[in-house]
């Protein structure tokens, strides 16, 4: 069975060029701890995507893995299916996605999904874990997938320096949560 994935809902996107995506999975007494920290955006008023540090919580998660990718390539190259994804020409891609944007307030594809349908998600909950949402974050040269319920962000300016430098050096600008 194909891996159907639709985009969640947030108003940010992971950065094609400088994702850096960073997974800390550790078990604790009570339940696992999961997270992904990467360098994202958000559309600005001048068309252009900002640079900010993003970390995603996911409560519940009990399982992670992930793999490679090619840089050049999307999701789609290791088999999964996007919906909603854009089918138009080439050329018309970045007018679409920003046209998208703005009109909703959440980014198209923001290489955070969720999948519909998951031989990985149908096997977890016949063995009993029946809350649990497949998750894939898609980084530039990998990708991380994540059972868990639900998951909770939070994002920090980047306009310079290291990356995990700045959530300690700055205030947090937004958060948010959800499943999808």
């Amino acid at each position: 069975m194909a891996v159907i994935l639709k985009s969640c809902r947030v108003p940010w996107d992971i950065s094609p060029s400088m994702s850096g995506l960073t997974l800390t999975h550790s078990e604790t007494s009570v339940r696992p701890e999961c997270s992904v920290v990467f360098g994202g955006g958000r559309l600005g008023e001048d068309g252009l995507t900002d640079s900010r540090r993003i970390e995603i919580w996911f409560e519940g998660a009990w399982f992670a893995r992930c793999g490679p990718k090619f840089d050049n390539d999307d999701i789609t190259s290791i088999g999964y299916e996007v919906l909603g994804a854009y089918d138009g020409p080439p050329r018309s891609y970045l007018e679409w996605r920003k046209a998208q944007w703005r009109q909703t307030g959440f980014c198209p594809d923001s290489s955070f999904y969720v999948a519909t349908r998951s031989d990985w998600r149908e096997t977890a909950h016949a063995s009993g874990w029946q809350k649990l949402n497949h998750y894939v974050v898609e980084g530039r040269d990998g990708y991380v997938e994540i059972l868990a319920e639900r998951f909770r962000w939070r994002e920090w300016p980047w306009a310079n320096g290291l990356r995990d430098d700045v959530s300690g050096e700055a205030d947090i600008i937004a958060s948010g949560d959800g499943t999808e």
